[in-house]
């Protein structure tokens, strides 16, 4: 294995968040009664544990936000794999996902997308096979779209990744999705705009030199855009409140608006006419 420190310290700013999504999984998953099951993120983090301990355990909170849009996340990639198990999902900026390893169902092709370093960690985790593969780009260097098989249903994700984009460059790309995967969907995590707006009070997010940039109320609003996507459904973090922190339960009972802060969204792309 190469000297994963060496490689993370050529990361900063955003790739390094990868590190919280990942951290979260491993402690949810040693959990007697975890939301979710995730070992090879454990396999991960005990592997390079002694080079990111310096910026401390995730809080709590974000343990448990993880694990429920891991859950969400997972559950709407499962159906979208049963109804078309000769498909394409494409992970944006996929960081240190483990979403294939737990969904695979050896007939899905699957890639992997995110800027060159965070590949080049990743590689020390993951192989590529046959019907899994990486692509080294930045999200909005859309010459990825040539290595997408085209025709055949797909479905693209971005977990923890839209947040630190601005709104146009969020639209430029779903827009580039629409463009050249039409009939295709996605599923995405949202926050409002007051949670963007207060990343420097994220008691992880902080650590790092990263920043949120866009939020929506709702992901109806995208249907207003005009970029040929349409919104499906949006699915909020308020489940499992019986494995929640008391503080974080009360809020999701007390204040609706908490409820809507964070959500899942789920577009479908429209077909070329």
């Amino acid at each position: 294995m190469k000297n994963v420190e060496t490689i993370r310290s050529n990361l900063s700013n955003v790739p390094e968040t990868m590190l919280i999504p990942l951290r979260a999984r491993s402690n949810e998953t040693k959990l007697q009664n975890g939301i979710i099951s995730d070992p090879k993120s454990t396999e991960i983090i005990d592997k390079i544990a002694s080079n990111v301990s310096e910026k401390g355990e995730v809080s709590l909170w974000s343990q448990k936000g993880v694990a429920v849009r891991t859950e969400i996340l997972d559950e709407l990639t499962h159906v979208f794999l049963q109804e078309h198990p000769d498909c394409v999902v494409v992970n944006l900026g996929c960081g240190l996902d483990t979403r294939y390893y737990r969904l695979n169902n050896n007939t899905v092709q699957w890639f992997d997308l995110d800027v060159p370093e965070a590949i080049e960690l990743r590689k020390n985790f993951f192989q590529e096979t046959d019907n899994f593969h990486f692509i080294s780009k930045s999200v909005l260097d859309f010459s990825w779209n040539e290595q997408i098989p085209p025709h055949k249903p797909t479905l693209f994700i971005a977990e923890g990744l839209l947040m630190y984009f601005t709104e146009d460059e969020v639209k430029s790309i779903l827009k580039n999705i629409a463009d050249n995967f039409p009939n295709a969907e996605m599923i995405f995590e949202a926050m409002s705009p007051f949670v963007a707006k207060n990343s420097n009070k994220h008691a992880d997010v902080k650590k790092y030199d990263a920043v949120f940039k866009w939020g929506i109320k709702s992901g109806k609003e995208i249907d207003n855009w005009n970029i040929g996507a349409t919104f499906i459904n949006e699915h909020f973090y308020n489940r499992h409140l019986d494995k929640m922190p008391f503080m974080l339960r009360m809020m999701y009972r007390l204040l609706p608006f908490f409820i809507k802060s964070m959500k899942i969204v789920h577009l479908r792309f429209e077909v070329k006419k």
